[in-house]
């Protein structure tokens, strides 16, 4: 089954009046509005970070009410949303939030993975890049966009992307999205993944470490295994009878 792994990172609204001078009536009512959107944003963050979506889209909305055209806010309302299986909902608010901030990478690659979800290869592909040609360094937006390609299959694209995502971050499997990201992850995206890594090793001269994620993509049923007896990244391990035991010639 696919999950999106997300994690919410508040952010912070400041208003400040300078020392030593008193506040406007009108100035200090919407100082008060800006100070409770903060607040209701804040609630939310920590609402998300319990996984109670419903009470964290409830705090969001509060706070763009006074914000109502904080990219931030409608991004990481779409993110709630989507976690809470509302996938047309979550759409509007990731477009809203490129409608106020164009060059916000976040929800362009919160987009593709809706489309992702909804096996829309080509699409999904068109937001990633969208996204990549923004922040190339984004590793989480070139692990989706490998499954993308996948999709269409275009496994040789899908191993570029693969590769790319793990130069970026060794650990982009484990390690979370900056918290306004989606990134759809499944069981045989590991595999792929933890077959990649041994690739890596090798390739570092680190022979013991590829074996344990060959081990990892074996335990996770990679259906290529075998294509490591022709694979000439693992030609100094043919002959090591640790490699036999994971996978059969």
């Amino acid at each position: 089954m696919k999950t999106l792994t997300m994690m919410l990172l508040a952010a912070s609204l400041v208003a400040a009046v300078p020392a030593g001078r008193a506040e406007p009536v009108g100035d200090s009512t919407k100082t008060d509005a800006q100070d409770n959107a903060k607040k209701a944003e804040e609630k939310g963050d920590l609402a998300r970070i319990r996984k109670d979506y419903a009470l964290a889209a409830s705090y969001y909305m509060t706070a763009l009410h006074t914000n109502r055209k904080d990219a931030g806010l409608y991004n990481k309302t779409g993110i709630v949303e989507l976690q809470m299986r509302e996938r047309a909902v979550a759409r509007k608010y990731f477009n809203l939030a490129i409608r106020y901030d164009p060059q916000f990478v976040a929800p362009l690659n919160n987009l593709g993975a809706i489309y992702l979800l909804d096996k829309k290869y080509k699409t999904a592909s068109g937001y990633f890049k969208r996204a990549l040609a923004m922040d190339e360094t984004n590793a989480h937006t070139h692990l989706n966009l490998a499954e993308a390609w996948l999709g269409m299959g275009e496994v040789d694209h899908a191993m570029t992307e693969y590769a790319r995502a793990l130069e970026l971050d060794a650990d982009v499997l484990t390690s979370s999205p900056d918290g306004i990201q989606a990134q759809v992850t499944t069981p045989a995206q590991q595999a792929r993944v933890f077959y990649m890594i041994a690739k890596a090793y090798m390739k570092r001269g680190n022979p013991d470490g590829a074996l344990d994620y060959l081990a990892r993509a074996r335990d996770l049923h990679y259906p290529d295994l075998a294509k490591v007896y022709t694979d000439t990244d693992f030609t100094a391990i043919w002959q090591d009878p640790r490699l036999a035991k994971i996978v059969k010639r």
